[in-house]
């Protein structure tokens, strides 16, 4: 591996976006926190740059999948700590760097082990090789074909399908005219897997109509898979009623956008403190506060006077 060589200039490098542009490769970064999903590289250098927060923080994390390419793709799956004000941890990026020179000065052909380095979920994994074909101008893996044919009626039996085949159907077919059909009346076994790929994808029409009208047989894939969806804020009301903790953490995890509106950032909030007798509270408060369109709004919930004796209670265990 070739893309870093021993020079000066890259000893000098003091954010991964330089690092990265220095080494002439071509590259896509790709958030795997909350869903798998590309960044712009505008976004991506101010915040490798420590000039904005980064957008998607996940358990105080950038979770980043760094697809580059010369004569071959190359993929690095890179998580970096994130400080108070969600900025990226220069330090750990500074670390980062030099393991991977001195993986290039041994010659090695991949990364060493190392606190910076993760595995993805195998959802994430698959729904993120479904994207990096698409973007390298790549036919789908060897699973898609059969994915196919089952979509289509021409297969019997989803028991042979692959994770990967299904977010290659996903990434590649959701907008074809048979999608919104097979979805109404796929079986859990499969509509389940489809979902939680779906939740990388913006979704509408009679797509968004067919999980919709499903949502009762399975809330919690449905809901993530209607994150990017006009349904996504009534998807979020109906967790949020639920009250389960696992609902509260797919409206965080998946539906966050949906808690920009006050009304139901309040809501969230009071069932978070409700839920298991605050148990969950502050990890959610957490999640919450590190997100760069809720930061100041949750704040704004310290001094909200109309809170309940619960909320209260919860938001002062936190100091």
């Amino acid at each position: 591996m070739t893309l870093f060589p021993d020079e000066p200039p890259f000893m000098e490098l003091t954010n991964l976006a330089d690092f990265l542009d220095a080494s002439g490769a071509r590259y896509q970064i790709f958030d795997l926190g909350r869903r798998v999903c590309p960044l712009p590289q505008d976004s991506f250098t101010a915040c490798a740059r420590g000039e904005r927060p980064y957008p998607y923080p996940l358990q105080r994390q950038a979770w980043l999948g760094i697809l580059f390419w010369q004569e071959q793709p190359y993929v690095w799956f890179v998580r970096l700590g994130l400080d108070e004000q969600g900025l990226i941890n220069q330090g750990q990026a500074a670390q980062f760097m030099a393991q991977v020179l001195a993986a290039m000065q041994e010659g090695k052909d991949a990364l060493p082990d190392n606190p910076y380095t993760f595995v993805p979920s195998e959802e994430k994994r698959a729904a993120f090789h479904s994207l990096a074909r698409l973007y390298l101008g790549e036919g789908a893996s060897i699973y898609y074909e059969e994915a196919a044919a089952y979509a289509r009626g021409q297969l019997d039996g989803w028991q042979r399908l692959g994770l990967q085949g299904l977010a290659d159907l996903v990434a590649r077919d959701r907008q074809a005219d048979w999608f919104a059909p097979f979805l109404a009346k796929a079986p859990l076994e499969v509509l389940a897997p489809l979902a939680v790929q779906l939740e990388s994808h913006a979704v509408e029409g009679a797509v968004a109509d067919s999980l919709w009208q499903r949502f009762d047989q399975a809330p919690l894939p449905l809901a993530r898979a209607l994150g990017q969806s006009p349904y996504r804020d009534q998807a979020a009301d109906r967790l949020l009623a639920t009250g389960d903790v696992q609902g509260l953490l797919v409206v965080a995890g998946r539906l966050w956008e949906s808690l920009e509106q006050e009304a139901r950032l309040g809501a969230f909030l009071e069932a978070a403190a409700a839920c298991d007798q605050g148990r969950h509270f502050g990890a959610l408060f957490a999640d919450l506060v590190m997100l760069p369109t809720l930061r100041q709004k949750v704040l704004a919930k310290l001094r909200d006077p109309n809170r309940s004796e619960a909320l209260a209670t919860a938001l002062g265990k936190l100091f």
